[in-house]
């Protein structure tokens, strides 16, 4: 059995090596938390979930990757792989952004962006569903507002 395949998820096995000792890191950290004897879970009982659940994860996208190298399955083209995710990635960071200035209201940042995600998601759309997608967003981070301001009392 050979690995021959691996170097093409060098930077895929990288990541998942990272994401590993950083949930261990997490979970070795945790141990010295003492519980509390007021909460039947304790403190350290959601951290402690995340960690395990980063592990279970990085293993078994490891495994995929081992087992995608060892039956030398065809990769797509990687510019076209990566295309979607960098949209995302740079319309995420617009976002955030557009949220840190105070003078620019969370509705219209929130409505544009729920727009322009799901439409760099789906693809082409015809001017039909453009429009409803557009009301979509708006009737989305209108009612996002009002969970917030009304029920969680936070003025976003």
């Amino acid at each position: 059995m050979t690995f021959a395949g691996l170097g093409k998820n060098a930077a895929a096995m990288v990541f998942l090596a990272i994401a590993a000792v950083v949930a261990g890191l997490g979970l070795y950290a945790l141990a010295s938390v003492a519980s509390s004897p007021y909460e039947p879970l304790g403190t350290a009982a959601f951290p402690r979930a995340v960690a395990i659940i980063t592990l279970a994860l990085v293993l078994m996208k490891s495994l995929a990757l081992v087992r995608s190298a060892v039956s030398h399955e065809e990769e797509p083209e990687t510019r076209r792989l990566h295309l979607g995710p960098a949209k995302m990635l740079g319309l995420a960071v617009l976002y955030l952004l557009a949220l840190s200035r105070t003078e620019i209201d969370f509705r219209i940042v929130t409505s544009l962006f729920l727009f322009v995600a799901t439409w760099t998601m789906v693809g082409r759309l015809s001017a039909r569903a453009l429009v409803v997608l557009l009301a979509f967003a708006i009737a989305t981070s209108v009612g996002l507002d009002l969970l917030f301001k009304h029920f969680l009392y936070v003025d976003l």
